[in-house]
C-alpha cells in the first residue's frame, strides 16, 4: 500500500480502495470497545422492536383470494 502525507501531516493511500482501507481502520480505532457493543445492543433492540411486516398472515391471504374470486367472477359474467 502506498500512503501519501497530505498538508495536516496525516498520512492517507493513493490508491482509492486503500485509502478506503485505511479510513476504516482508523474509525475502528476510534471506537472504545464498551461504547461499540453499547451501540450494537442498542441497535439490535431497535431493529427487534420494529414492527415485521404482516402482508402473509393467514386473514390477508383469505381477504386476497375472496378478492381474487370475485374478480375471477365479474370476468366470466362478462364474457
Amino acid at each position: 500500500m502506498t500512503q501519501t502525507t497530505n498538508a495536516d501531516g496525516e498520512n492517507f493511500a493513493e490508491d482509492p480502495a486503500d485509502r478506503a482501507a485505511c479510513e476504516h481502520e482508523q474509525r475502528e480505532r476510534v471506537w472504545h470497545p464498551a461504547a461499540r457493543w453499547q451501540v450494537i445492543q442498542e441497535t439490535i433492540r431497535w431493529a427487534e422492536s420494529q414492527a415485521t411486516a404482516r402482508r402473509n398472515t393467514p386473514r390477508a391471504c383469505i381477504e386476497r383470494e375472496r378478492r381474487l374470486m370475485l374478480q375471477l367472477g365479474e370476468g366470466q359474467s362478462l364474457g
